[in-house]
Formats: C-alpha cells, sequence, structure tokens
C-alpha cells in the first residue's frame, strides 16, 4: 500500500549540452527502469538502481551509434528512489529507500553516500551520511561541485511506518497501521524543509536555508547556471499540490520566487498536484511531463478526510506541461502515462528515461523533448 502511495521522483539536471543537430533517438534501456537514479558527465548518461536492482549503465549521447554499457555493479543493498549528481567529474549517490544489509528486516530511508569514478569504473563508500533521511529528495549542482538536496520525509517518521507494519500480525492489525500513519495532517509527517549543501572537496555538510511554507517530497526539478526550479510534490502521502518555486543563489543562499500553478489537465476540472513527473528547462521554456496523483484526494482533503487518498485509484498522466513566458501551457503529450523515471537536462535537450505507466509496470524507453521557441520537439 504504501508503495503504491509514496513513489517519488528524484530528477537531476545539468547543463552540459550538445546541439539538437546531435540530438538522436537512443535505444531502450538494457532493462525496465523505474524509481531510479541517473546523472550526466558531458555527453556521457548514467543510470541505474530502482527496478534496475544493483545494475548501472551508461551510454554516450554524443556517439554516432550510442549504445548502453554496463558498468560496475552498485556495491551496496538494491534501493530506490536515491538521487544523484556529477561532482567534480564523479558520480555521487545519496540515500533511497532500501536495506543497510540483506538481513535486515524493515526498508528505511538511507543517509549513505556512495562514489563512482568513471576512469576506474569503480565504486566506493564515502565516509559521511546525510543529516536526514533521504527519500522523496530533489537534488541539482548549480556549480558543478556540490550538491544542493532539499525535499524529502521525515526518517523517523518513516521507517516507524515499516517497523509499525512488520509488527502487525492480522490483516485487520495491517489496515490499523496504515489507517494510522495515513489519517495524519500534512505537518504531522514533518517533510523536509532544510536544504543541504554537500561539497565533496572537505566532504562537508552544511545548510542552504529552508523551502518556503513546508516541506514537500517527490517534486519534479529542474536546474540551470543558479537557479533551480521545483514543481509539485507531496505535502503528505497520496495528497499533491500544484505549487512551483524558482529559487536563485545569490549571495551564499536561495531566494525563493513562487511560480504560477500548474493548471489542470484539459479533461479536469482543477489540478490535483503531480509527484514522480519529469522535468527540465528549454531555451528559457520550464517542461514538465508525466507524472502520477490521485484524482479526488484534493477534494476529500478539503473535506476534512486527512487520510485524502482513501478509496482512490492512482492515476498516471501523459500531459506535457510548458511554463512559457510566465504561464502554463499544455504543449504536448508523452506516448503513453509516464512517471518515476530519470530526467537528465542535456543542454537545451531533456531526456525522460525509463518510467512506470499504468499499474506500476516499468518501462525501459527513452524520450527527449525541448522547446524550440514556438513549439515542443519530442523524439
Amino acid at each position: 500500500m504504501f508503495k503504491s502511495t509514496l513513489c517519488f521522483i528524484y530528477a537531476l539536471l545539468t547543463t552540459c549540452s550538445i546541439s539538437l543537430s546531435q540530438a538522436a533517438a537512443l535505444p531502450d534501456v538494457p532493462l525496465p527502469l523505474k524509481n531510479g537514479t541517473g546523472a550526466i558527465n558531458g555527453s556521457i548518461i548514467y543510470v541505474g538502481l530502482g527496478s534496475a536492482g544493483k545494475n548501472w549503465f551508461r551510454i554516450d549521447v554524443a556517439h554516432t551509434s550510442p549504445a548502453w554499457e554496463k558498468i560496475a555493479e552498485f556495491p551496496a543493498q538494491p534501493r530506490e528512489q536515491a538521487v544523484s549528481v556529477m561532482l567534480n567529474g564523479k558520480l555521487y549517490v545519496f540515500g533511497g529507500v532500501g536495506k543497510t544489509t540483506e538481513s535486515e528486516a524493515n526498508p528505511q530511508a538511507l543517509t549513505e553516500v556512495y562514489r563512482y569514478d568513471p576512469s576506474k569504473n569503480r565504486w566506493e563508500k564515502v565516509p559521511t551520511r546525510a543529516p536526514q533521511g533521504l527519500v522523496g529528495t530533489a537534488i541539482a549542482s548549480l556549480d558543478g561541485q556540490r550538491a544542493w538536496i532539499m525535499g524529502g520525509v521525515n526518517k523517523q517518521v518513516f521507517d516507524g511506518y515499516f517497523q509499525d507494519l512488520s509488527t502487525a500480525q492480522t490483516p485487520q492489525q495491517k489496515d490499523a497501521v496504515a489507517q494510522a500513519y495515513f489519517n495524519q495532517a500534512p505537518e504531522s509527517y514533518f517533510f523536509n524543509r532544510e536544504i543541504m549543501i554537500y561539497n565533496p572537496t572537505n566532504n562537508q555538510w552544511r545548510s542552504g536555508g529552508q523551502l518556503p511554507q513546508f516541506g514537500r517530497a517527490g517534486s519534479a526539478i529542474a536546474a540551470r547556471q543558479n537557479r533551480v526550479i521545483l514543481i509539485n510534490g507531496e505535502v503528505k502521502p497520496g495528497l499533491r499540490i500544484t505549487e512551483a518555486l524558482k529559487g536563485t543563489w545569490q549571495q551564499d543562499q536561495m531566494h525563493w520566487k513562487r511560480l504560477p500553478d500548474l493548471i489542470p489537465a484539459s479533461d479536469k476540472k482543477q489540478q490535483e498536484g503531480l509527484a514522480g513527473s519529469f522535468a527540465g528547462i528549454s531555451r528559457q521554456a520550464i517542461l514538465v511531463a508525466g507524472g502520477a496523483n490521485f484524482p479526488g484526494a484534493r477534494d476529500q482533503f478539503n473535506a476534512g478526510q486527512l487520510y485524502a487518498h482513501q478509496g482512490l485509484k492512482k492515476n498516471w498522466h501523459d500531459e506535457i506541461y510548458g511554463l512559457v513566458n510566465g504561464e502554463w501551457k499544455i504543449v504536448g503529450k508523452l506516448p503513453q502515462p509516464l512517471g518515476y523515471g530519470v530526467s537528465i537536462q542535456d543542454g537545451d535537450n531533456i531526456w525522460l528515461i525509463g518510467g512506470e505507466t499504468e499499474n506500476g509496470a516499468a518501462v525501459a524507453s527513452i524520450r527527449q523533448l525541448s522547446w524550440d521557441g514556438n513549439r515542443l520537439r519530442q523524439y
């Protein structure tokens, strides 16, 4: 039950680029990939974890005949919803949800950090732990040297749910645990507002301020230069928000501005908000694609039902939104409803890698989005 209601996407976007003339369709990922993670270093994309287990793959998108290559296996237990970023030419992987050992009884919000050295094809565990459990977090690097990590669930509350569920013996007891967990106000989950900045040079963490108003989990993220865009996400399990934020890093702090709320889909009266969307920036347009929500959750919550998504069916979406000249528009549609994949910013191109479609089915397909100044281009 929890897995179907608390699945988040962690998007990674950098500023490396190739020209549109070089853009070409990529072959499918060797394994279906949902709840995984990835990053780009120059023209080389890395993806792994999630439904791919410990597997990691890379591909050079600038190659005349790009092909996926398997790299060294991840050295720790499999995990979903980790986030990753390239820092100083190395791939850093943070957190996720999983077990620290094979014999461990329950999954938990992980704080571990791992580093992959492409020149040696080797992973190593970094001797540090994130100050917060990293599930439902969003990550970006604004300078290629440090990681900005924001949002996500509270580790104690999150881990406690799985601990309580594991002690329940009967279906009735398990339902009681779920009722107690989901029947809470948003503030009871203590979603993380703190912006954590990690510097690999000195292997230290620091605060970068806080998100405005409240913490959120599962937000889509886009970043370029000193700007970061957070789109939607959850304020509690099953309840999304429609808010979009722009953060600008200046004078060693993040300055936030609220952007227009995401508009409803063309066949809906209201926008429920999305989690697990793909996102990126292309020629000053902010593009958001896919994602999932529970139609009716906002109405139930506004009517006083704290278990906002109880009895509702999760819906995956195919709309592609563009924030162009300060206004959200529906600029296209994906070939199928999709969410919880990997977003890779590649100059003005945005790669949408893997994900899941209706009923949580993992896919291996890849799409590319870009904005030509007037319309969406999709490959």
